[in-house]
Formats: C-alpha cells, structure tokens, sequence
C-alpha cells in the first residue's frame, strides 16, 4: 500500500514538474542534475519536453453512423429520464391525493344531521375520490409511457 501511494505521488509530481519546466544540466565532471531552474552553477542546461499522451493520439473518431447511434441513445436517454420523473411526480400527486381523502373521512361541521351524513359530506367524498382516481390515472399514463420507452 505504501508503494502505491510513493509511486502514485511521485507521478503526480512528476507531471506537475513537467508543468512547470524541467532542465538537464550536465556539469564538467560529466554528472547530471535535474532541475526546475535554467541555470545553475557551471553546466549545460537542456529544456526537457513533457511526453505526449499516449492516449490522446490513438483514440479514434466518431464514424456517422456511430456518431448518429450516440445521439439518438442520449436523445432516448434523456426521454427515459423524463418519463421517470414523470413518474415520479405522478406517484407524489397520488399518495397526496389518498392522504387528503384518508384525512377527509371526518366530517366537517355541518354535514352530519343526527347520525345521518347530509349532501355536502357525500359531494366532498365523492370529489375526493375523483382526486385519488385522476391521480392514479396520471400514474398510470406515465408508467405505459416509461415502459414504452424502456
């Protein structure tokens, strides 16, 4: 694990070096020294150019068609995405809308007459319900378009 991270550091290093410009300096006795400075004492100082990237030469282009390939699967991609948070927001509506209707159970003031529920409380019901079945129709819509594209 050591090693891994020497090597690992070394190598950020070194290409951080290279960033800034590295010299050769051969000195008179004939050894040779390294350096992030042009001159330095008595030697013959030569710039040293960063190796190309291997990888950015070798990798080739796009044909069309393959090129035509890549953008209708990021087109569909991006359908995908959209009928899934279509989804998403149709599933929110419906558990909201089912939240109202459970807590709409208790009748309000008004619409209860002896044990009797009156009009108003069977109309809100009903509304209620009408919410819940709209929601899951959303729902339901949004989960075949989903599918479709899958």
């Amino acid at each position: 694990m050591r090693i891994f991270i020497v090597t690992a550091l070394a190598a950020a290093s070194v290409s951080s070096a290279f960033a800034q410009g590295v010299y050769r300096c051969t000195d008179a006795s004939g050894r040779t020294i390294y350096t992030d400075e042009p001159k330095t004492g008595n030697c013959v100082s030569q710039k040293l150019e960063a190796p190309a990237d291997p990888a950015a030469g070798k990798a080739p282009g796009l044909r069309e068609g393959e090129r035509q390939l890549l953008e209708q699967a990021n087109a569909r991609a991006a359908m995908l995405d959209s009928a899934t948070a279509d989804v998403v927001t149709a599933f929110n509506a419906l558990r909201a809308a089912e939240a109202r209707r459970d807590q709409g159970v208790e009748p309000l003031e008004g619409e209860r007459s002896g044990r009797r529920f009156r009009r108003e409380y069977v109309e809100r019901q009903q509304a209620l319900q009408r919410d819940v079945d709209e929601a899951q129709a959303q729902l339901d819509a949004a989960l075949a378009r989903r599918n479709a594209l899958r």
